[in-house]
Parts: C-alpha cells; structure tokens; sequence
C-alpha cells in the first residue's frame, strides 16, 4: 500500500499518568565505549506513558518527564557508545534540536541541526529536512531576542528568505512539495505522518504505554507543531509560495520529469520468447485478474488433494503459509465489505493524494485535502485496518509490475502470511521464527523444483522487539533481548540457507521503507549479502532517492517506487508507492532479459542490469535502466553469433 498514511488527530483532553523510566542494562564507562555496528544492540528507552500517548503532548506538564528521560537516554548514547550508523547518530541530533528549541536553547539546536545535517545523506534533505523549522525559529528568536511580537515573526521572515532564495529548484522542488503540503494539512487538530523514522512496537498494559525512542521523536516533534511552528505557520507557507513562485515557471503538473517512459522495455508477444516462471512471495494474489499468465502445474488439480505428492494441496497456481505456518491451498486473503468499502476509498483517493504530495493542484488533490479536512474523528483500529487491507492487497500489486510488458512471464504464488488473517500485530514466540525458517526452505525448494527463474519478496522481517514489564531488572532485560536475537538468527539463517540452495534463481528484495541503513537495521533480506539476491530501492520519477527508502551496500539498484499505476484485487486500478514497489520492476527486467535468453546465467542478468544502469541526477545511486539492459543482452548475444 502507499506510503501516505492516513492523518493522527491529536487527542484534545488529557490524561495524567505518572510517567516513569523502567530499569535498563547498565551503560558502560565512558572510557570504553561500545561499538555499535547493528540497531539492535543499541539500548533501548523504556518509558511509561498514558494509554493515548498523544496525551503527552497536551501539557507542558505531561510532556516534562518524557522529554527529561529523552534527553537522558540520548545524550547517554552520545557519550558512551560509539554508533556506527549516520542515520541513528543524525535522528539523535535531530530529536535533541527539537527538545533544546522547546526549551529555549537556541544554540544548542543550531549546533545539533549542523550536526544532523552533516550526517544527512539525501541532498534535498540535507537542505529541507525536518531540521530545517526548528534552525530557522531558532535563529529568528535570536534576532529578534524574543519568541513572539513583531520582531521575531519579521525576522523568520527575513530568514527564511534569505535561506530559500539561493537553493537549486530543481534539487528542492519534490520536497518543498511536500512540505508544504503537509504543513498545509496540519492544525491544532490534525498532524499528518511527518516523521520517516520507524515506530518500534507500541507495548501496552494495564492502561498505560512504554514508549519507545522512535515514539518518543514523533510525540516531541508534535509538541514542537503545536507550541512553535503552528504559531508561525502563515509564515512558513507564504515563504514556501514566494520561493515557488519565483523559480517555478510553468504548471507544476506540464513540467514534471518522469524518467521512466523513455526506459522501459516492453516484449511484443513473439513465439521465440521463452516462457520464465516468476515467483511472487507475497501475501497472496488475486489470480483471477491474471487470466493466461498463470503458472500452471500440470500434476495438480483443484480438487482437495495432493495429487502430485509433494506435500502441498491443490498446488494448482503455487501454495500458501497461514500465519501459524500451517500450509494452504488458499493463495489469497479476502476481506469483508466493510474493508471493502475503505480500500475503494482508498483507490479512489490515491491519484489526489499522490498530487498533493508531490504540489500539483488537480482536482484530485483538492478532493484528497478536503476529506483530510473533514475528518471528525479518529479510529483507534485504523492501524490494524491498514494491515488488513495491505495483506490483501500487497502481492496483487506487486504482481501486476513484475509481469508488466512480458508475454512470456508465468506467475507463481507464495503466500506468506506474517501476521494473522484480521491483521491484528501479531505476538510472535520462538516457534514462529523456526517454523519460518523450515518454511523458507520449502518455498524455495518448490520454486526450485517448478523452474522458477525470478523470486520477488518485497517484504521484511525485522530483529523481534522484547516484551518489557514495568520493573524489570537489567538481568530480565538482557535475557529478553538475547532470547529475541537468538529467534532472529533462526529466521536470518533459514532464509540465507535457503536462498544460497538455489544459486540458479534469481531473488529481489525491496529495501524497506524506513529511510535507514538497511545493513544496519538488520531486516531480512535487504541485509543479506549473497551472490544471487538483489536488494532494491526506491526513487521518484525524476530519478531522485525518495524521502523513505533505505538504502546502504546492500542495496545495489534503485527504481521508480513513488506514485506507481497498479492493479488491485478485483483488477481496478490504484496509486502506490513504496520500496515494495520498485523491487518487482528488477524482477520484471530480470525475467524479460530471461524470455529473451534462457540460457542466461544470474550473475550474467544482475551483470546486465547494473551495466545498464545509469548514476542518479545526483550520481550517488545506480538507476535501472530496462531499454539499455536489453539492448546490452542483444549486442551481447550478436557477439557471440559472430555479428
């Protein structure tokens, strides 16, 4: 599903609840600090909040304890341990500029958002980033010596045109778009999802809520919305307009680059292709919306049974994992009307809320901020909605990209289930991880056995986070977290076992969405480094690293992943965007370039297409590049005919 979450309305009462900071694993010394080279071994803040954190915000009063026990946990971090990670060390500054701005400290935040963007690599946020509200309150108050009056609401005017007023257009447009529309969103009541960084799982119990640091961030950075940038927020927007208007020349919607027509490769039906088995581990497919590009096993039947005798049960079009890890022959997860009826919704909103995110005043995107305008109220199973709608919808979607153009492309159906069929966030225990392990193997060793040629996961399994109780010692903790790890590095093993079994297949997985270092994070498989798995991330249409992917020497490609045209169950058509969506466009060039030449070995096709990629706007990343790739496969082959 699409990136763009729907808002979080801010709770107008409050609720006090005494916050308090559970027991951790002691720090080291200073003098010997720890080396962290991976997100999971980094300490992690426990603190006691309300059951509606939002609360939290509300009140100077409420907010005091979390941000003391923030600043505490970070600051320790800072100190003890040596963080191996820019993009950790750049949110420890970010967070710690935006508590110093709520305090008054105007330059410290000016020290952290030099440091944090020093750390930035992404250029349009290194330039118009979250940091970027918080220097200029921070340098108007300065000016003017005072947080309010004429003189400093005239000196963030004047500030914020002399730092917008020489920034290059072109490196900024995507993201000024952005900004200025969910500032345009945001109210006293409404603040949309404005922070990339990951939510670790919220664990709640006896009505109240430990918080965890990524949290922690989005409630600071909504406290700072709500006492210092909303304030000013005419300010902001009109700055945002000038600018605008003073560099952009034309209709946004007339002028927006698309890289992406002139690259693509599409196959003519032609009777030479040679048919190539494409996998989709997923969670599941609407085949019916497939008709004639189905793989077809033809020692099975519909019938209830395993007539083949491989273990799986009318294996027809592939096979299926319930969350329980318990085969099925179902190969998709259907929803009720109710659902229904939101994801129609959904669909019909995508094309105005990719608009108006991206600046382009259609009159989708004016529909879109209407009905974000008339939201009355806030649905506490919005989240578990979200899972259930994705779970049916995800694979469909990624399917319909990985076949796009190619005749000759038969898929394959890997259901996987990872969380159960309503969608609820699941509790996962030991169990699970090595029944997914074994799994793993079993869907790779089907693929194997079926002459699959390309396997798609765009999905990931994270490092599990423990369940922590309120007064648990720093001994139940480090038990915990080793416990965690140790069914990690099941999961992590099976799958590496499995995908090294099968040198001959090809496997592209998406690189996560949550703007990290996917080394780093951990997640399964972007992490893996392995001779036959291609991790890909994801850009806009003019080629530019969008403002979520991850990315780091794993992830070797990148493709179009924002505002994506895709079919849904049902066959109708939706706008998403998404790492989940720029991986299947490899996989789709991986099995063209397969249907062209089947003799192709995997090292040859991932050869081809990095060798047609071409660098970024930018030059940091590799874009691909599908109509160069093929045409390197037909010199090639020209080669070896001796012409």
């Amino acid at each position: 599903m699409g990136i763009h979450r729907a808002p979080t309305l801010l709770a107008v009462t409050l609720t006090l609840v005494l916050p308090f900071v559970l027991s951790t694993p002691a720090l080291p010394a200073s003098s010997a600090r720890t080396r962290i080279t991976r997100a999971a071994d980094l300490p992690r803040l426990y603190f006691r909040g309300p059951g509606n954190t939002d609360d939290l915000t509300a009140s100077a009063e409420a907010f005091a304890p979390l941000a003391a026990a923030v600043r505490a946990h970070i600051e320790a971090l800072l100190t003890d341990y040596e963080i191996q990670d820019r993009t950790t060390l750049k949110n420890l500054h970010t967070t710690l500029a935006h508590l110093s701005l709520l305090e008054g400290k105007d330059d410290e935040v000016l020290d952290h958002v030099a440091e944090a963007r020093q750390l930035e690599e992404k250029p349009d946020e290194r330039l118009l980033g979250i940091t970027f509200y918080s220097e200029a309150i921070a340098r108007a108050r300065r000016e003017a010596r005072s947080g309010s009056g004429d003189e400093y609401v005239s000196a963030l005017r004047g500030y914020l045109w002399r730092y917008l007023d020489p920034l290059p257009w072109s490196e900024v447009r995507q993201i000024l778009a952005r900004d200025r529309a969910l500032l345009d969103l945001t109210t006293e009541h409404v603040i949309p999802a404005w922070i990339r960084t990951p939510l670790a799982p919220e664990e709640k119990y006896n009505g109240g809520t430990i918080i965890s640091l990524g949290l922690a961030d989005r409630l600071i950075f909504e406290r700072l919305l709500l006492t210092l940038i909303l304030p000013v927020k005419s300010n902001f927007m009109e700055a945002f307009d000038n600018y605008s208007g003073a560099h952009q020349i034309y209709d946004p919607k007339a002028t927006r680059v698309n890289i992406w027509r002139s690259r693509s490769a599409t196959l003519a039906p032609d009777p030479r292709l040679t048919p190539v088995v494409v996998a989709i581990w997923d969670s599941g497919i609407d085949t019916s919306i497939f008709p004639g590009q189905l793989y077809v096993n033809a020692r099975e039947k519909p019938n209830g049974k395993d007539n083949d005798k491989n273990g799986f049960v009318s294996d027809v079009n592939g096979i299926g994992f319930r969350y329980d890890g318990t085969p099925t022959p179902q190969l998709f997860s259907p929803i009720d009307d109710a659902d229904k009826r939101i994801l129609s919704r959904e669909r019909e909103m995508s094309r105005g809320t990719a608009d108006f995110y991206s600046g382009v005043d259609s009159p989708e995107a004016r529909a879109y901020k209407e009905s974000v305008s008339d939201v009355a109220g806030d649905s506490p199973d919005l989240d578990e909605v979200d899972r259930r709608l994705r779970n049916h919808a995800h694979g469909t979607e990624v399917a319909d990209i990985a076949i796009a153009g190619n005749p000759a492309a038969r898929l394959l159906v890997v259901r996987q289930s990872f969380r159960p069929e309503r969608g609820a966030t699941p509790d996962r225990d030991g169990q699970w991880w090595l029944k997914f392990a074994l799994n793993a193997y079993s869907v790779v060793a089907y693929c194997k056995a079926h002459g699959v040629r390309v396997v798609n996961m765009s999905w990931i399994l994270s490092p599990p986070v423990m369940a922590v109780t309120p007064g648990s010692s720093g001994l139940e903790l480090d038990e915990g977290a080793r416990a965690a790890r140790e069914c990690f590095a099941i999961a992590k093993r099976g799958l590496t076992l499995a995908i090294q079994s099968a040198p001959e297949i090809l496997f592209v997985a998406a690189a996560g969405n949550t703007n990290q270092d996917a080394t780093f994070s951990e997640g399964i498989p972007p992490s893996l480094e392995l001779p036959n798995l291609v991790c890909v991330g994801a850009v806009d249409q003019a080629g530019g690293a969008t403002d979520f992917t991850s990315f780091g020497k794993t992830v070797a490609l990148y493709a179009n992943g924002k505002s994506i045209e895709t079919r849904i169950p049902g066959g109708e058509t939706m706008t998403v965007s998404g790492t989940s969506l720029a991986a299947p466009q490899v996989t789709n060039l991986a099995a063209k370039l397969f249907a062209l030449e089947p003799s192709l070995k995997v090292a040859e096709v991932i050869e081809l297409i990095r060798k047609g990629a071409s660098k970024s706007p930018d030059g940091r990343i590799s874009l691909i590049h599908p109509k160069r790739s093929t045409v390197l496969l037909a010199i090639r082959n020209d080669k070896k005919r001796g012409l």
